[in-house]
């Protein structure tokens, strides 16, 4: 009688932990999602910031040649001293 009591308390005692341990493994893996989409976000972020700097001072350089009037060149092709 008194070791079926034990084997009760024990299995209850058991069955407790396993419940903590499934509650840590859950919460666990619920920081490790939130820390990939952090991740994530910040790889995009670094992507996008990225490929501003490459493409903006391209763009600003494109406006200024593009902006030049040829006035200082004379009928002969050559520029103007």
């Amino acid at each position: 009688m008194r070791e079926s009591v034990q084997k009760k308390r024990n299995s209850t005692s058991a069955a407790k932990q396993l419940a903590q341990m499934r509650e840590k493994l859950a919460s666990i893996s619920e920081r490790e999602r939130v820390l990939r989409e952090r991740s994530a976000a910040r790889e995009v972020y670094r992507y996008l910031l990225d490929s501003h700097r490459l493409t903006a001072p391209a763009t600003f350089l494109a406006g200024q040649v593009l902006n030049i009037s040829p006035s200082g060149v004379n009928e002969g092709g050559q520029l103007a001293a």
